[in-house]
């Protein structure tokens, strides 16, 4: 398989990749783009999507249904196959509500044993190995496979589909992708997938400098789909709003981050076209995305979500608390009962307009994060610095805290005795990132710093502006 390939050696690709020159980079992104292609259009991945557009017409019966066979699958799967549930009892799962028997699962511990919860069932060399920060900017390691990869790139066209988009239709891009060498200060910021007729935008050349060349760009792209970071389209937002203008989409997707209210408002009014939102993790437990009228709906086929209030009660509909998954996909690394470190509420009960049964749920806490504003004005999103501390496993917690005007501090609660040494190797990355109108320090704290309401911002920024 070329992904796991790909991430093996990801390091000494990114720097041969960096060397070439742009129509280069055009071919590398291609090439990796037709086998993405190869398993995202596969004969079984329309057919998983042509079982999920069915799944639409679901009613409660079968949406319960489909909670409890995918309960007890991953549970004796994981009893089966995974160290960690070894020692768990085996219980009779008659109803859904029989899954609050056995313990949650806290992040911490996925995130010290990773290893422990790899499935033996799936051989290494089939694993595909991924690292997410999630809402502490501390790295956990995960494991999939190449068919979740398919499945779940289904889940996003049926949201597509709800959105009038059909698979393979023109779309720009802003992820996490390094598209374009960190130093780079002339165009193209850019590079083009033309098996998936996709253009893929850097998230880390963005700035008041460069502002002009990606509102061309975009200008040369009007009328297709939009899909990134919410930060990120909301800074390419303010810079079009600021100039008096808009650039007309088709469609705008975002995941990845919360998209506040604020945030959708200006991407929708910069791109004249409407903002479908999703929420899922790194750890493929479960997805929650927004249809056409506003509601945001969990996928009844991924995985079954608890909300639990304080007490480890399941919460009110209304109420906010923790968000506890059990994952039907994962077969690599199976979670159960996974608090993941997000919240959110059950919507009130009651039928949507669009149609479906799926339940519906707000997350309404992930992470809240400062844009990191350098002096020459480039803007770095937090998933932009996040990407930063993909490669790492050593650290509870990681902030970035932009303390001076030509300063940033990688602030960092150490999670075991290799914490400094990946501090100091994210200090020297962001520091190339940066380059040489920025000091980029390091040090080591006892506990991350936090803002009212106790949440823990991977920016911070003190500078006033």
């Amino acid at each position: 398989m070329l992904e796991p390939l790909i991430r093996a050696n990801i390091n000494r690709l990114q720097g041969l990749y960096n060397r070439v020159p742009p129509p280069a980079r055009d071919l590398l992104a291609s090439t990796r783009g037709w086998f993405l292609a190869r398993i995202r259009y596969a004969p079984a991945a329309e057919a998983f999507l042509r079982e999920l557009r069915a799944h639409e017409r679901w009613g409660e019966d079968e949406i319960a249904a489909c909670f409890l066979w995918g309960i007890r699958e991953t549970f004796e799967r994981a009893r089966r196959d995974v160290p960690y549930y070894a020692g768990y009892p085996p219980i009779e799962i008659e109803r859904a509500e029989d899954l609050r028997r056995l313990p949650v699962l806290e992040r911490e511990i996925v995130r010290e044993r990773p290893q422990d919860f790899f499935s033996r069932a799936v051989p290494a060399h089939r694993r595909i190995r991924a690292g997410t920060t999630g809402t502490t900017g501390a790295n956990l390691k995960v494991a999939y496979t190449e068919e979740l990869a398919r499945r779940n790139w289904a889940f996003f066209l049926r949201q597509w589909a709800w959105a009038g988009v059909a698979p393979r239709e023109p779309r720009v891009t802003l992820f996490g992708a390094q598209v374009a060498p960190a130093g780079r200060q002339t165009p193209p910021f850019w590079v083009h997938n033309r098996p998936d007729r996709q253009a893929l935008l850097s998230i880390f050349h963005v700035s008041e400098k460069t502002a002009s060349a990606y509102l061309d760009f975009l200008r040369r792209h009007e009328g297709e789909v939009l899909e990134g970071f919410p930060s990120v389209l909301g800074i390419l937002a303010d810079f079009i709003l600021a100039r008096g203008e808009s650039i007309p989409m088709r469609v705008v997707f975002t995941t990845g981050e919360p998209l506040y209210p604020a945030t959708r408002e200006k991407i929708e009014s910069a791109f004249q076209s409407r903002v479908f939102d999703s929420y899922g993790m790194t750890e493929y437990c479960g997805l929650i995305q927004e249809c056409e009228h506003g509601q945001m709906h969990l996928a009844p086929e991924y995985g079954y979500l608890e909300i639990l209030d304080e007490h480890g009660q399941p919460a009110r509909p209304g109420e906010e608390g923790d968000f506890v998954w059990t994952g039907f996909l994962n077969h690599a690394m199976p979670l159960v009962r996974y608090r993941i470190g997000d919240r959110g509420r059950w919507e009130e009960p009651g039928p949507c307009a669009c149609g479906r049964a799926f339940p519906r749920v707000v997350p309404t806490i992930t992470r809240q994060s400062d844009v990191l504003r350098c002096g020459d004005g480039r803007l770095f999103s937090p998933r932009a610095l996040n990407q930063l501390l993909k490669e790492t496993s050593s650290m509870r917690f990681c902030q970035f805290v932009h303390d001076r005007k030509e300063r940033v501090i990688v602030r960092v609660v150490p999670g075991n005795g290799h914490a400094f040494e990946e501090m100091m190797q994210v200090r020297s990355r962001l520091q190339a990132l940066l380059g040489d109108g920025m000091q980029v320090t390091a040090e080591l704290a006892a506990a991350p710093l936090a803002r009212p309401g106790g949440k823990h911002p991977l920016i911070l920024n003190q500078v006033s502006q």
